[in-house]
């Protein structure tokens, strides 16, 4: 449930809200080609997560959202240095990465400007 860890430490909660964005737009340079790398890459899909996040300071414990059926939000839990320290199983359904992938990894790794 969201409020105080098991370990005492505190957290903070923050709703985000976004989408899912290719990169880099196909038309940002119009008439210029770019290049991408190798033919391994030709079929990657390049993409990224355009996001607002916004402090919920009026968030209790009892506020659980883990229950929820939308399966277009899910919930991570962040160390101060922005390294993921709980994630939500939802996050596939999202994001196309598993909990394992994101835990122990700081989250601006994953956050393109």
């Amino acid at each position: 449930s969201l409020g105080p860890s098991r370990d005492g430490t505190n957290y903070a909660v923050v709703h985000c809200t976004g989408y899912i964005k290719n990169w880099p737009p196909t038309d940002m340079f119009p008439g210029v080609h770019m290049e991408r790398p190798g033919d391994d890459d030709m079929h990657a899909s390049h993409c990224c997560l355009v996001a607002i996040g916004r402090l919920q300071v009026t968030s209790t414990a009892s506020n659980d959202m883990t229950n929820s059926n939308n399966q277009s939000e899910f919930i991570t839990r962040h160390a101060m240095d922005g390294k993921f320290t709980f994630v939500d199983q939802r996050v596939m359904n999202v994001l196309g990465y598993s909990p394992t992938d994101l835990l122990g990894k700081i989250c601006y790794d994953f956050c393109h400007a």
